[in-house]
């Protein structure tokens, strides 16, 4: 047989080169897919939080400025935020002005059912 009617020993290596990049290259896309939506749903979840503290901020200012201009001596209020969380107040009256003692988002009360979204963490207690 003559050299010439033999391809060349590199045309297999090249094709099998391709063949793993486009492949390396497919992966590579569809990890960045899945990680952008999750980007994604992480982003829409944040943003509908940081709009519900900010609602229920508005909310709990406006009670404030009743209490300041009222004469009741203390005020404790829990101002709902989401299904999980609420923003707990707690003013009191000082001299000529409100003091605040506790301004800050809370975990709404133990009992609460979560749904089926929650992660099942340990309570600590020991089977058995």
């Amino acid at each position: 047989m003559n050299r010439k009617n033999l391809p060349p020993v590199g045309i297999g290596v090249v094709t099998v080169f391709t063949v793993l990049l486009v492949l390396t290259l497919s992966v590579f896309s569809a990890l960045t897919l899945t990680s952008a939506r999750a980007d994604l749903a992480l982003s829409r979840t944040n943003a509908r939080t940081v709009s519900a503290y900010y609602a229920a901020d508005a909310e709990a200012a406006a009670l404030y400025e009743e209490f300041a201009a009222g004469t009741e001596v203390e005020l404790v209020a829990d101002v709902p935020m989401t299904e999980r969380q609420s923003l707990h107040i707690h003013l009191v009256r000082e001299g000529d002005g409100v003091r605040i003692l506790a301004w800050q988002t809370v975990p709404l009360e133990d009992g609460t059912d979560l749904g089926g979204d929650s992660l099942p963490v340990w309570d600590g207690t020991l089977p058995g």
